[in-house]
């Protein structure tokens, strides 16, 4: 009974986009437990693909108002007649849905992300924080990307990264540095974190990225240079020429390199750690045990 309807293009507006109404009144529940609503609107996949952008804040915060907004937007859709999910990857050939994380620090009210002498004014403490990230993109991936799906939505041609590198307009980059629009404050200058899914625990997947990001501050870790190109359409050659390399393409390689990742162990701590990761090698091995309909179908007559 899930079928989609067609799609309707990026921010498309009614009757286009059908579910303005329903975005709507996922907001006002939003507000009316506390979590600020910036911004809603349709996204790039099917019909039934949404976005609605919620205001930034400190760290434990922000993850507790993601769980108010998953709440709020499953039972208004019930309420609708409608199922919500925020599965990575529901729909084979379509885009997938994320949920990129924008981060920054601050040093009292002033970010230590801008630096107005810098070359395009990002600071020192950023580009490291930015090395950090991706230092340990591959060890974090299990907590930031942690279903078997999530690793269905991680493939080129979708708008979602495969690749460890940064950009300031390169949208399929891991990590991009939004450009700060005319008009507002130097203070949004800001790292945005691609690779995150919603089914992500935030205050281990937000806690994990801080850490990242801090070990690259710490030990002033240098910052490749930002790959502008698309990385869609870059071929092997060019892929290997520039040295870049990919995230986990699966759950138990995602796995495997968060156990050799002492600065996320350290992060989660041993009882959150030992046990999430146990976990995940159950969750893994009971998928790779499961034979699927795509193998039947290609396989079972065929030999």
């Amino acid at each position: 009974g899930h079928r989609p309807t067609v799609k309707g293009g990026y921010f498309p507006v009614p009757p286009v986009d059908s579910l303005h109404d329903l975005r709507g009144a996922m907001c006002d529940a939003m507000e009316e437990m506390g979590v600020p609503v910036e911004v809603h609107h349709h996204e790039v996949a099917t019909a039934g693909q949404c976005e609605i952008g919620t205001k930034f804040s400190t760290l434990v915060e922000r993850a507790d108002w993601v769980q108010i907004q998953k709440y709020c937007t499953w039972n208004v859709a019930h309420a609708y007649g409608k199922t919500a999910t925020f599965m990575p990857k529901p729909i084979v050939g379509d885009n997938g849905s994320g949920m990129h994380v924008h981060q920054s620090l601050f040093k009292g009210a002033k970010t230590a992300f801008h630096d107005p002498k810098a070359e395009h004014e990002l600071s020192t403490t950023m580009l490291h924080y930015i090395g950090g990230l991706l230092k340990h993109a591959k060890g974090m991936c299990a907590v930031t990307n942690p279903l078997v799906n999530s690793y269905k939505r991680l493939v080129p041609g979708y708008e979602a990264p495969t690749y460890l590198t940064w950009g300031r307009t390169n949208r399929s980059a891991l990590i991009r540095v939004p450009k700060v629009s005319p008009g507002h404050s130097v203070e949004a200058t800001r790292v945005e974190v691609r690779c995150p899914d919603p089914t992500a625990n935030t205050y281990l997947a937000f806690a994990a990225m801080l850490a990242a990001g801090l070990d690259g501050i710490e030990k002033g870790l240098k910052l490749t240079d930002p790959v502008e190109e698309s990385l869609f359409e870059m071929t092997a050659d060019r892929v290997a020429e520039k040295g870049i390399e990919e995230l986990p393409g699966s759950l138990g390689a995602a796995i495997h390199a968060m156990e050799q990742d002492e600065v996320i162990a350290e992060a989660l701590g041993d009882h959150v750690y030992n046990h999430y990761l146990e976990a995940k090698r159950e969750e893994w091995l009971e998928y790779k045990t499961q034979v699927t309909e795509w193998e039947r179908d290609r396989y079972l007559e065929a030999y």
